[in-house]
C-alpha cells in the first residue's frame, strides 16, 4: 500500500505542470479549478440553503417573519426581472473577449455584488433580536406602523436579493462555462468534470455543516433562528468564497475548439433562432424545468429539523450526512455515461428520484432518521443528473458550434434561465397554496406569520406529504426529455473532427479557397497527424513492452528474495539455531531490501525535485521574456496570467511530441 501511494505521488508530482501524454490539462490546473469551484458553488450554496424567497428558509420566513405569501411576491418580482435583464446578460456574457476568455472575468466582476449582497441581506434588514443597525420594537415605538415596518423589511429584503439574484447566477455561469471549455476534448472534460465536482462540492459541504454547528455551539440548539448566527458567520463563508473562486481565475484556461483569430459577436435574437433547433439543448431545458418542484424536498430539511426534532443547531450534521449521497453518484456518473451514454443515464437517474422520493413518502413520519435516509437516496440518484446534463450539454454546443460556426454558452444558459425561472414562479405558487392550506398564514393585523404553527404534527406533517407527491410527478416529467436525446459517441467523433477540420482551414486562412485546396490541406494535415499519431502509437508500445519486462523483472527480483529469506531460514536451521534466530535473519534481509527500495524511491523523488526546480526556472524565464514581448506590442492587462498559460500550452505541446518516461518507485 505505501508502495503504491508513492508511486501515485510520483505520477501527481510528474505530472502537477505537465499533463500526461494525449491530455491538455495539468494537474495542477485541475486541482485549481476544483478549488476555485469549491468558493464559486460556496455562493450557490449560501443563497440556495440560508437566503430564498420561501416559507421554508429559516431567515426570511422565521428570523424576518415575512409570509409565505410575502416571499412568494418577493420570488414572482425577482424572476420577472431576472427574466427581462436575461437577453442583456445572455449578450454580455457571449460578446465577451477579454484577453483571458468569456467566463473568468465574472469570477470578479459578479463575485463583489455577490459578496456585498450577503452581507445586506444578514446586517441590513431590520429584526428583533438585535438594536444593531435596526430593532423593530423600536422602530414601532418611534411612531412607524407595521404595515410600513413590513413594506420597508420587503423592499430591503428585495433590494439585495435581487442583486444576489443578478450577481450570483452569474459566478455560477462563470463556473460552467469553464467546465465546457477546460479541455476541447469531451472525454477529458467529463473526467475533470467528475472529479471537480466532487471536490467543488466539499465547499457546499463544509459551510452547510459548519454554519449550523458553529452556531449551535455559540447560540444553543435555536442557532438557525438567531440573526447573529447568520450576521457572523455568512459574510466570513462569502469573503472565503470569494477568494477561492480567484485560484480558478488565475490557474485555468478557456479551451473552446475555434480559430485563432475568432471573436464572437452575435445578436441575442439570432442567437435565440440558432437554439430554437437544438433539440438537445431543448431536452435538458424542459428536464431542468421541473428541477424546482423536485429540490423542494431538500429544502424540507431545515423545517423537519426545527420543528420535528425541535433542534435546528442539528441541521448542519443533517444537511453533512444527506449531502455525503451526492458524491458516489457523481464519481460514478462519468462510468455510467461511458457505458450507457447520457440518454440511458438520464432516464435512469430521473426514474430513481421517483423511487427515492416514494420511499420518503412513506417513511417520514416514522421518525427523523427515515427522512434523513430517503433524503440521502434522493440526493444519490439526483446528483449524477448535474453532470449528465452538463456532458449533454457540452455535446450539443459542439454540435451546434460545427452546424452554424458561433458558440453560444450564455445564450444557451440564460435562456435556460429564462425557462427555467418560469419553473420555479410556478413551483413557489403551487408551495404557497399548499402552506396556506394547511394553515401557514400571516397574522392579518401585525401581517407577521408565527412560524411556530409547524411544531404541530397535523400542520406540518400534510404539507410536507404534498410536497413529497409534486416531487415525484416532477421527477418522471423531467426523465422523459432523456428520450430526444441523440449525440451518442460516435457522433461526437465525427463533430469534434469536423470542428478540427474548420479550425485548420481557418487557421492556415484558407476559408476563403477552393474545396480542392482546403481539402488538400487538411489531409496534409491529417496525413502529418497521423505520422505523428503512428510514431506515439509506437512508442507507446515501446514504453509498454518495457514497462512489462520491467514488472516480469520486479516479479524475479520478488521470487528471487523469498527464496532468500528461505535459504537463510534453512541454514539457521542447519546449523541448529533457533526459530528466533531465523526470524532475525530474515528481518535482517528485510531491511537491507528495504533500505535499497528507499533508496531507489528517494532518487526518483529527487529526480522529480530537480525536474521540478529546473521548470520553474524555465517558466520563470519564459514568463518574463513573454511579458516584456507582449509589453513591447502594446498589451497591457492580465500579463502574468497569460505568460503562465502559454507556458502551460507549450508543456501540453512538448507532452503530446515528446516520449513518456515511466513514473514509478
Amino acid at each position: 500500500m505505501k508502495e503504491k501511494l508513492q508511486n501515485a505521488l510520483l505520477v501527481v508530482r510528474r505530472y502537477w505542470q505537465k499533463p500526461p501524454k494525449g491530455q491538455e490539462v495539468a494537474y495542477k490546473e485541475i486541482a485549481a479549478f476544483s478549488v476555485g469551484t469549491m468558493g464559486l458553488k460556496g455562493y450557490g450554496n449560501l443563497m440556495t440553503k440560508y437566503i430564498q424567497m420561501t416559507a421554508t428558509c429559516l431567515l426570511t420566513g422565521t428570523v424576518y417573519g415575512l409570509s409565505p405569501r410575502d416571499l412568494m411576491y418577493l420570488f414572482i418580482i425577482t424572476n420577472v426581472i431576472g427574466v427581462i435583464k436575461t437577453p442583456f446578460i445572455s449578450m454580455l456574457v457571449d460578446n465577451t473577449n477579454t484577453p483571458i476568455g468569456k467566463f473568468r472575468p465574472y469570477i470578479i466582476w459578479a463575485g463583489i455584488p455577490t459578496v456585498i449582497a450577503i452581507i445586506g441581506l444578514t446586517w441590513l434588514i431590520p429584526c428583533e433580536q438585535t438594536t444593531v443597525p435596526f430593532n423593530t420594537a423600536k422602530m414601532l415605538e418611534n411612531g412607524m406602523s407595521p404595515e410600513s415596518l413590513r413594506i420597508l423589511k420587503i423592499v430591503l429584503i428585495g433590494v439585495f436579493y435581487n442583486l444576489l439574484s443578478i450577481a450570483q447566477p452569474l459566478t455560477g455561469n462563470a463556473q460552467v462555462g469553464l467546465t465546457q471549455v477546460i479541455s476541447s476534448n469531451s472525454a477529458e472534460r467529463s473526467k475533470i468534470l467528475g472529479f471537480s465536482e466532487v471536490l467543488g462540492n466539499l465547499g457546499p459541504s463544509i459551510i452547510q455543516f459548519l454554519l449550523p454547528t458553529l452556531g449551535g455551539l455559540i447560540f444553543g440548539k435555536d442557532a438557525m433562528t438567531n440573526i447573529w448566527n447568520y450576521r457572523i458567520l455568512m459574510p466570513i463563508f462569502a469573503l472565503a468564497s470569494f477568494f477561492m473562486s480567484f485560484i480558478a481565475l488565475y490557474y485555468t484556461q478557456e479551451r473552446a475548439v475555434i480559430p485563432k483569430m475568432h471573436v464572437n459577436k452575435i445578436k441575442f435574437l439570432d442567437g435565440m433562432k440558432i437554439l430554437s433547433k437544438n433539440r438537445e439543448f431543448w431536452a435538458i431545458t424542459v428536464t431542468r424545468f421541473f428541477d424546482s418542484f423536485k429540490t423542494s424536498l431538500v429544502a424540507l430539511l431545515p423545517w423537519v429539523c426545527t420543528y420535528q426534532l425541535r433542534n435546528s443547531s442539528f441541521q448542519g450534521i443533517a444537511e453533512t450526512i444527506v449531502s455525503i449521497g451526492f458524491t458516489p453518484g457523481m464519481i460514478l456518473a462519468p462510468l455510467l455515461i461511458y457505458k450507457l451514454g447520457t440518454r440511458k443515464s438520464g432516464l435512469t437517474f430521473c426514474l430513481a428520484n421517483c423511487i427515492a422520493a416514494a420511499i420518503m413518502f412513506f417513511s417520514f413520519k416514522s421518525g427523523f432518521v427515515f427522512f434523513v435516509i430517503s433524503l440521502f437516496i434522493f440526493n444519490f440518484t439526483d446528483g449524477p443528473q448535474y453532470i449528465i446534463q452538463s456532458t449533454v450539454m457540452s455535446d450539443c454546443l459542439d454540435a451546434q458550434q460545427d452546424k452554424t460556426g458561433v458558440r453560444i454558452e450564455g445564450f444557451a444558459q440564460n435562456f435556460q434561465a429564462m425557462v427555467t425561472t418560469i419553473g420555479t414562479i410556478l413551483s413557489t405558487v403551487l408551495f404557497t397554496f399548499v402552506y396556506e392550506h394547511f394553515g401557514l398564514v400571516a397574522d392579518p393585523d401585525t401581517g407577521v406569520t408565527d412560524y411556530s404553527i409547524l411544531y404541530n404534527d397535523d400542520v406540518r406533517e400534510p404539507i410536507i406529504s404534498v410536497i413529497i407527491l409534486i416531487a415525484i410527478g416532477a421527477s418522471l416529467l423531467a426523465a422523459l426529455p432523456y428520450l430526444f436525446v441523440r449525440l451518442d459517441r460516435k457522433t461526437m467523433v465525427s463533430i469534434r473532427a469536423s470542428l478540427q477540420r474548420k479550425k485548420v482551414i481557418t487557421d492556415l486562412a484558407l476559408t476563403d479557397a477552393p474545396i480542392e485546396e482546403q481539402d488538400a490541406a487538411y489531409e496534409a494535415y491529417l496525413a502529418d497527424k497521423e505520422k505523428a499519431d503512428a510514431a506515439a502509437a509506437a512508442k507507446a508500445a515501446e514504453e509498454k513492452a518495457a514497462l512489462q519486462q520491467k514488472q516480469l523483472e520486479e516479479r524475479k527480483l520478488q521470487a528471487a528474495f523469498k527464496h532468500e529469506l528461505l535459504l537463510a531460514e534453512d541454514n539457521i536451521a542447519a546449523r541448529g539455531g533457533s526459530r528466533g534466530d531465523a526470524r532475525r535473519a530474515a528481518n535482517a534481509i528485510k531491511k537491507k531490501r528495504q533500505a535499497a527500495k528507499r533508496a531507489v524511491t528517494k532518487a526518483a523523488f529527487d529526480k522529480l525535485r530537480a525536474d521540478s526546480k529546473a521548470l520553474n526556472a524555465r517558466k520563470k524565464q519564459f514568463c518574463k521574456d513573454w511579458i516584456a514581448a507582449a509589453k513591447a506590442e502594446g498589451k497591457k492587462r492580465w500579463l502574468r496570467v497569460l505568460a503562465r498559460e502559454a507556458f502551460s500550452r507549450q508543456l501540453a505541446k512538448e507532452a503530446n511530441e515528446s516520449p513518456e518516461e515511466p513514473v514509478t518507485a
